[in-house]
Parts: structure tokens; sequence; C-alpha cells
């Protein structure tokens, strides 16, 4: 019967307008995230001491070489900085500031091992500062279009020096995105930043091991006398440390999130 719903008919308009919207999207500015292992010191450091983070907030090529600018946190930042000095593709380690669990480090290495390499070859930019955690670089992008995107990607999986590339998420851009952006990429980074800086170690150890196991999900995937077990420490005592980091940490996520 004409303009019944079943009729294959009555859907194929439909499915025109998806394909037609699928093709305009592709054309579209995609932000995307990728969670990258290779080759590179970054890696290796993270791999071999699981509690490091590096941030990468600044770079410079000259010829072989680039030179980083590192935020380095970690309950033993001496160890770790003996580790990038010694490392083979490390060239010059220089130390900014240090404290007991963080390190400002200006460090030299060799260019071939970077995901800059490739990166600098395609008209894909960097977004935010690439954060590596585990032995994993998590980088957030922006390309041109879902094409060039997926150009990047496929000269990563290529390349003999990537262990692996995984697409984590990606959205395709909207102009009225564009402010959002430059807002976070200024002050809702060093916002987010300072945030940690606020909190005790144990208030640290305690939301991000809450975090890793599961506490904040929904279903939560651990009670609150699991953790405390785990932490060898009472469920009241857990309960206080992580009400003071909820209450130092979201205002702070609150002012990011109104700016955009």
């Amino acid at each position: 019967m004409r303009g019944t719903t079943n009729s294959p008919f009555y859907f194929f308009p439909f499915f025109i307008l998806l394909v037609i919207e699928k093709e305009k999207n592709k054309k579209k500015p995609v932000l995307f995230e990728l969670d990258i292992n290779h080759l590179c010191w970054f890696c290796d450091i993270t791999d071999r001491n699981p509690d490091a983070t590096l941030v990468s907030t600044l770079s410079q090529v000259h010829g072989d070489n680039i030179t980083n600018t590192i935020q380095l946190n970690s309950p033993d930042p001496k160890k770790d900085i003996e580790r990038i000095r010694k490392h083979p593709l490390v060239k010059n380690v220089e130390i900014i500031t240090h404290s007991s669990n963080s390190a400002l480090l200006v460090v030299t290495s060799s260019y071939e091992a970077m995901t800059y390499r490739i990166l600098h070859q395609t008209n894909v930019k960097m977004l935010e500062s690439p954060v590596t955690k585990d032995g994993v670089d998590s980088e957030i992008l922006l390309a041109p279009s879902h094409k060039e995107m997926s150009e990047l990607i496929k000269r990563l999986s290529e390349d003999k020096d990537y262990a692996d590339v995984k697409l984590k998420k990606k959205r395709y851009l909207k102009k009225e995105d564009s402010p959002s952006l430059n807002v976070f990429r200024t002050s809702g980074f060093f916002d987010l930043q300072s945030a940690k800086e606020l909190l005790t170690s144990k208030q640290l150890e305690v939301f991000q091991l809450a975090c890793d196991y599961g506490y904040y999900e929904v279903p939560k995937k651990i009670s609150i006398e699991e953790l405390a077990e785990k932490l060898d420490l009472s469920p009241s005592t857990l309960a206080e440390h992580l009400r003071k980091a909820e209450a130092k940490l979201l205002p702070v996520f609150w002012n990011v999130i109104r700016k955009l």
C-alpha cells in the first residue's frame, strides 16, 4: 500500500538524507583523540613507572632534534629524571623547577622518535598538550576533514616505530564551537592544571584510585568499603579524603564549564 510505513519506499528518502548528511560531515573539521604507543622516550619512561605522567607543553624542532618543555608528575621525580637522562633517544635534560612530586624540564631528543615528525607532514594540528601515561601518548588533534584525519591515522599505523594507534573519540565541529575551544586552550587548561596542585598527595592518590576503580561510575564498580580496604584506610577516613578533594575540584571544574 502506498504511503504506509511497511513500504520500503517510505524509508528510501530518509536513507538518502542520512547518506547526504554523512557526506557533509566528512567535509567538516573534526576534533579527535588518539592513544598512541610508539618508539619514544615519553612512552618508555611512563611504561617503566606507571605512576609517572608527562605533559609536553611546548616544542621546537631544530634539525634532527626536538626540544620539549615537559611537566613531569611522579612520586619520585629524581629517579625518572635520571631515567630520562640515560635514555638513548635523549640528548640533553635541563631542570627548570623541581619539587617532591613534580618537575618542569626542558628535554632535547631525537625528532625521528616523536609523533610530531609525522604530524608535521599533514594539515592536522595538535590542539592540546599531549599527555603520556602508562606508556601511551594521548593526543587531542584537529583535522580540516575526516579524510585528513584518516590519512594521519593510516600514516601512524603503517610506521614501523608505532606499536598501536587507537581512535578514542571524534566529533565534527561547527562554527559556534570555536570560541569554546579557544577558551579551553588558554584559561581552561591552566585552571585544570592548577586544580591538581590544590590537592594533598593523599587526596590526589585517593581521588585517582576512586576514578580508576570506577567509584564515580553509574552504577558504581566499587564500594567505599572495598576502596578503603585497597588503600588500608577506614571507610570514614577515605570518605573524608574524597569529600575534601571534591570540594577543591568541583568549583574549578564549574569555572571551566562556565567559560565554554
